[in-house]
């Protein structure tokens, strides 16, 4: 490890049984390295130790450390939470920048179709900062390396009460931007039902990724008009079936965790770790332009 910039991080619970186990939990300490303590509950529901977390930490260090309490397992692959993690590592800004350019690539062909969501709860302004990060999604994925013979497309819609195409399947990333640009904010209810469905037919037989896959990217809070457990569950059944691959991006505390977990479980609801990958979180809109987000998106689904 380089001597300047060294980090561990420790995941526990923040409990030690000392009379079996005498190294001392501040062993790190005075090493030279910053600890980060990641204190998770355990099966019981129980509080990570606070105060044998902030010993393991080395607080006091001249190089101090950090931690987290983290309600369970699942939020380690939580966008805000790796961005906060990065930014506790990164605090000697002696890693790369924030803005360094992390490459992707695609190994097979992939249409990718990119759903905003204009409702009126979102509002104008938070949509165009969507419209932002979408440009910046479309260009990561428009300009990545393609492996042998892949190609890979992308269009953009959006829906409220109905939903529309901005830009049908293409390469033609300029073309793509200008149209994302000129998308306008739709103002209405939301019916995410009718979003997914006009997802499908726009996804089937649609471009020339013979052989590849289909991806939808889709902006939700989980909440919609009208909508029931037995026919958001049925819509994603009907996703997958159709070969789509879904991801979704919930922006914001107030949002349907039970609606979130549906859309993201292939209709499998036993695979947690696969949900996890195909849900990202972030805090607000303002924070889908700060930092990594977009490449982290960007790379989960070029990857999946």
């Amino acid at each position: 490890m380089r001597q300047d910039n060294r980090v561990v991080l420790v995941l526990t619970d923040g409990r030690s049984d000392t009379d079996r186990d005498t190294i001392p939990l501040n062993i790190l300490c005075g090493q030279n390295v910053r600890v980060g303590g990641l204190g998770v509950k355990d099966y019981a529901g129980r509080q990570p130790n606070q105060e044998r977390l902030d010993e393991m930490s080395c607080k006091n260090d001249p190089k101090p450390g950090f931690s987290f309490v983290l309600d369970n397992f699942a939020e380690l692959l939580d966008d805000t939470f790796l961005q906060n993690l990065t930014t506790k590592i990164c605090q000697d800004k002696k890693c790369p920048s924030a803005q360094q350019r992390c490459p992707i690539s695609f190994d097979e062909s992939a249409d990718i179709l990119v759903m905003m969501d204009s409702s009126a709860s979102v509002g104008q302004k938070n949509f165009e900062t969507s419209k932002t990060f979408v440009r910046r999604l479309a260009e990561r994925f428009l300009t990545a390396e393609k492996k042998r013979v892949a190609t890979v497309k992308v269009g953009v819609g959006q829906y409220s009460r109905s939903s529309r195409m901005e830009q049908q399947l293409t390469t033609n990333l300029t073309l793509l931007s200008r149209r994302i640009e000129e998308a306008a904010f739709q103002n209405d209810g939301t019916n995410l039902l009718e979003a997914m469905e006009f997802a499908i037919k726009n996804l089937r037989g649609r471009g020339d990724a013979s052989g590849g896959v289909k991806k939808l990217v889709l902006f939700s809070d989980g909440r919609s008009q009208d909508i029931t457990d037995a026919g958001l569950e049925k819509r994603v059944r009907e996703v997958a079936e159709a070969g789509v691959e879904l991801f979704v991006i919930a922006i914001g505390t107030q949002v349907n965790e039970a609606n979130l977990r549906t859309l993201v479980s292939k209709g499998r609801r036993e695979d947690i770790i696969s949900a996890q990958r195909h849900l990202f979180r972030i805090g607000d809109y303002p924070s889908l332009l700060r930092g990594v987000f977009y490449q982290t998106v960007s790379r989960r689904v070029s990857k999946s």
